[in-house]
């Protein structure tokens, strides 16, 4: 992060920029933060002036107050034209040093990079799915760099993606680039680098090499020898921390956190983040919302620091709570678009990608049979052994998991009215029409259930979950999508992000996720820039089941993201799950 600035206006304040670590410092002092001018302010008293000082010891005095105010009023016009632009769709020119001979960014890519780079320290990326943020995020570093405003750029992605990162290096730029990954003792090396530009890591190894890692905690029954074992690995990982602070403290160039979302709650991983210096700091995300105003302010908060306020303040102004404090909904919410609006840029593939073909939605609606229609009464009543002294929730859990497969449950293995339709669509559009096929489901113990059927109509498939090793998933992306005799990638929501699978025909969700946003991330793994066929997504549904309601839930969560992200509505309320809705599931 920058340096601090300390200056004075015409108000007798005291102004302070750039103050993102020390902003409990200040605060403390009785600094507020201002909206405008984007700096925490405080009263111009010599008293103040010296405590500032003696608090922030690296503090530069600035007397370029107007002129920084000039800049700054330039740069907020000049975002508004590049909005204006994108909404229209329009062409820009863009000349980007460094982009290998032969590549091109599409008119609503170039944008999306002069927005990044005029939005100044924080800008967030937040395209939908497929619309090639990585290039934008790319380009944006090449031209910070030949600005002469950075030396290098950090990007911190889910350890899924890290490997997807080169790919597209590689293709489209020379720049040098590491990726941190191996022993810890290798790391140390690839962190020192000077050679490279690109810095790769994922959000796990961030925190061991930056943080610690996990908190050594006694266990009860331990051996002295196994005791012994892990203070050694404690002390190797202190020694290894002290020689990686000079690292973990450096002022990084560009930051870049890939599927910035990952940051939304309160997290050891979200302060991590967070905690990372760098002068410039970029957001991507196809998903920056899922129906929750305080995720936004989490992420936020890490591309412009205070730009929100206090989480404790925005929830009070923004929260609509009930009796015991459960957030219920949302209001005032035009004010926080009105805030972000500098800050961060979306388009829409309907509004940007006209050659794009559409998606075509097919709804299979399962009828359990007799059977196992009195199993699901008898589990949704708790009046089944596996649910009669359970939670309504751990039951909602169950009656879905039902609708999958009894065997999920640890019922009968044999059968199961949902897998029999899931066997007669693959027999039509894999084996029948040879089209390729994704097959997403919520649980990995599903998976075992589903291939047998593959094996019996002999098709080549793969597998993504988490425990697929993560360096080869975009090795086995290219393969998948390059090898026509590989009919279909089965897999949980491990490879439902940042992979492309654009050579899919169908898109096949065994299950619903209760997160519409990760239900749009599977269903744009296949509809990405470059295909020209329809993208068709088949739901399988089970009627009169906890499978039919979970869809309204769904359809009401996804109003709140329209509303921050694109609406022009002033207040709108999300309806929350309270303990009737959840026993209505039932």
């Amino acid at each position: 992060m920058s340096t601090p600035h300390l200056a004075a206006n015409n108000k007798n304040q005291l102004v302070v920029l750039n103050c993102y670590e020390e902003r409990q410092i200040v605060k403390n002092l009785g600094a507020k933060w201002d909206g405008n001018v984007r700096a925490w302010v405080l009263a111009f008293t010599i008293d103040n002036l010296n405590a500032i000082l003696e608090a922030i010891p690296h503090m530069t005095i600035s007397n370029d107050l107007e002129a920084r105010a000039v800049e700054q009023e330039k740069r907020e016009k000049e975002i508004k034209d590049i909005k204006r632009l994108a909404a229209m769709d329009a062409d820009t020119d863009l000349v980007i040093p460094g982009l290998r001979d032969g590549i091109s960014l599409r008119p609503f890519q170039k944008l999306g990079v002069k927005f990044s780079v005029a939005a100044g320290s924080g800008a967030m990326i937040a395209d939908s799915p497929g619309l090639g943020k990585t290039i934008q995020a790319i380009a944006t570093a090449l031209i910070l760099k030949d600005r002469g405003l950075i030396k290098n750029c950090l990007v911190i992605a889910p350890a899924s993606l890290k490997y997807n990162w080169p790919i597209e290096i590689a293709k489209f730029t020379q720049e040098k680039y590491v990726i941190i990954d191996g022993t810890p003792e290798q790391r140390i090396g690839q962190w020192m680098s000077k050679d490279a530009f690109f810095f790769i890591s994922n959000y796990e190894l961030l925190q061991e090499d930056f943080h610690g890692g996990r908190t050594m905690k006694k266990k009860d029954e331990e051996s002295p020898e196994e005791l012994a074992r892990r203070i050694a690995r404690a002390e190797k990982s202190r020694t290894r921390m002290a020689v990686l602070d000079q690292v973990s403290n450096r002022e990084w160039g560009l930051v870049v956190v890939d599927e910035i979302h990952a940051i939304k709650g309160k997290s050891a991983r979200s302060s991590n983040v967070k905690a990372v210096r760098g002068k410039f700091r970029l957001g991507l995300s196809g998903t920056p919302l899922d129906g929750r105003l305080e995720e936004l302010h989490s992420v936020m908060e890490f591309i412009v620091p205070g730009l929100l306020g206090s989480r404790t303040k925005f929830l009070q102004r923004h929260a609509i709570t009930d009796f015991w404090g459960a957030i219920t909904g949302y209001q005032h919410v035009d004010e926080v678009k009105e805030k972000i609006a500098p800050f961060y840029i979306r388009r829409l593939k309907q509004d940007v990608l006209k050659e794009l073909p559409s998606k075509i939605y097919q709804n299979i609606v399962v009828t359990l049979n007799p059977h196992e229609k009195t199993l699901y009464r008898q589990l949704a009543n708790r009046k089944h052994e596996i649910t009669e002294d359970a939670e309504a929730f751990t039951a909602i859990l169950r009656c879905k998991q039902f609708c999958d497969h009894p065997g999920l449950i640890g019922l009968s293995s044999s059968g199961g009215s949902k897998l029999a339709a899931f066997r007669n669509v693959i027999e039509e559009v894999v084996v029948d029409n040879r089209q390729k096929a994704l097959v997403f489901t919520q649980y990995k113990s599903m998976i075992p259930y589903i291939t047998p059927i593959f094996d019996e109509l002999k098709l080549k498939f793969m597998v993504i979950d988490g425990d697929t090793n993560k360096s080869i998933r975009a090795a086995m992306q290219e393969k998948y999508n390059q090898d026509e005799t590989i009919s279909i990638m089965i897999g949980t929501e491990a490879m439902s992000t940042g992979l492309n699978f654009q050579s899919a025909d169908y898109v096949i969700n065994f299950d619903d996720n209760w997160s519409p946003a990760y239900m749009l991330q599977r269903e744009d793994r296949a509809h990405r820039m470059g295909r020209e066929q329809v993208v068709n997504v088949v739901n399988f549904i089970c009627h009169d089941t906890i499978e039919e309601r979970i869809r309204q839930v769904l359809t009401t969560k996804n109003m709140v993201s329209a509303d921050v992200l694109g609406d022009n509505v002033d207040e709108m309320v999300l309806s929350r799950m309270n303990p009737k809705d959840v026993l209505r599931l039932l």
